[in-house]
This record gives structure tokens, C-alpha cells and sequence, in this order.
């Protein structure tokens, strides 16, 4: 069985690394890629720590070449591995095979069930419902029309997240490289709201932006 822990990324070199789940804000950034179409991102603090690598699992050759001869893989599955500052494996971020609107499962390391992500069609703008395990909504992401803003509530509707999207540099415009910033208000939301919370930061490019 792979070791999730020792996929490539810049580690720990730091004592006072904060914690991901503590980390406020978190900046997440896709590495510049040409012709790559392999989900990747890194995220840090607001020192520029380095804080989590996340990287996709199980792609191999077959899907490689068919991305690759597709025109757009907004659609196809992807899984993902989200490691720590110290590269232990913290969750799994998986989006299915979606034509309209995707569902992202989001689980332990372990592979147990936290809830999951799923898109909520929107004219215009664009929404996703946050829900546990058992697809209980438990909040909700709402994005502005041009999807640089997101704001996360409860199930109450009351805030308790935002998600920023920068506008990427020129050179960054020709790399699909995105980067999103992830605010939480309160360090201590009750489960699973605070794992899909943490989630939504990265879920938000891999369900609007990655393949097109």
C-alpha cells in the first residue's frame, strides 16, 4: 500500500508550524503547471508557512492520456490526499464523475465518511450545500457572479467563513494556476462543519475551475 505521507512537498522545518485546522487565514495556491492537467495545490499561512500539500492519488497512464485527448475534464473524478506541514496524511477530498452539478465526498484519512460537498446549480452564481455524512445540510457556500467571493454559513445562515479567489498574475493566466484565500471567523465550529469548512477551500477551484 503507498505511503500517503511521503508524496513530495516541502515539510515542516519549524516547531510553531500552526496546525491546519487551526491555520486563519489559509492561502491556497496551485503550483504553475503547462499542459499538466493533474490536481496539485499547496497551502500556507499568512507568513508564507507552509502548512498543507495536497496532491491527486490513483492517476495513472490511461487516465493521463485521456485527459490529455479531452477538451474539457470539468466533469471527470478526481481524488485527492490533503498532508499536513509534518506530510501526515490529514484527509481525502474525492469529487465524482459529474456532467451538471459535481458532489465532493470529503473523509478522514482513514477513509471515514465527514459529509460532503455538493453544488448547488445557480443561474449565474455559484452555490454549494454543505452537508454530513448522513446528507443532512448543515451550510452553505455562495459564490458571487464572477466567483471571486465566497461566503460560508450554517445551517442557520449565519456567517462563518469567507473564500477569496486573487486574480492571477499575467504569467499565472497561462499555468491554470489559481490561488484562494480561506478566512474562518471561529476556530472551534462544531463537526463536521468544521472539517467542510477547511474543505471548501480547495473544493471551490476543484469543482469550478480544474479541467476547464
Amino acid at each position: 500500500m503507498r505511503n500517503l505521507g511521503t508524496r513530495s512537498g516541502a515539510g515542516a522545518s519549524k516547531a510553531d508550524v500552526e496546525d491546519l485546522f487551526d491555520t486563519v487565514p489559509i492561502i491556497v495556491k496551485q503550483p504553475k503547471r503547462f499542459f499538466v492537467d493533474e490536481s496539485e495545490y499547496h497551502c500556507y499561512d499568512a507568513h508564507g508557512r507552509h502548512v498543507a500539500h495536497i496532491y491527486e492519488e490513483g492517476l495513472d497512464g490511461g487516465m493521463r492520456a485521456l485527459r490529455f485527448l479531452a477538451e474539457n475534464t470539468s466533469g471527470f473524478a478526481r481524488k485527492l490526499v490533503v498532508n499536513d506541514a509534518y506530510r501526515r496524511p490529514r484527509l481525502r477530498i474525492h469529487k465524482q464523475w459529474s456532467l451538471w452539478t459535481a458532489s465532493t465526498g470529503i473523509m478522514l484519512a482513514d477513509g471515514t465518511p465527514v459529509g460532503y460537498i455538493d453544488q448547488d446549480f445557480r443561474l449565474f452564481k455559484a452555490g454549494f450545500r454543505l452537508l454530513d455524512g448522513w446528507k443532512r445540510q448543515v451550510g452553505m457556500l455562495n459564490g458571487d457572479f464572477w466567483g471571486f467571493r465566497f461566503r460560508i454559513d450554517d445551517a442557520s445562515g449565519h456567517e462563518v467563513a469567507k473564500v477569496d479567489r486573487s486574480v492571477p498574475d499575467l504569467g499565472e493566466f497561462f499555468t491554470a494556476a489559481d490561488s484562494y484565500v480561506l478566512w474562518r471567523r471561529y476556530p472551534n465550529l462544531p463537526e463536521p462543519l468544521r472539517t467542510l469548512v477547511l474543505a471548501a477551500g480547495i473544493t471551490v477551484d476543484l469543482v469550478l475551475a480544474e479541467g476547464k
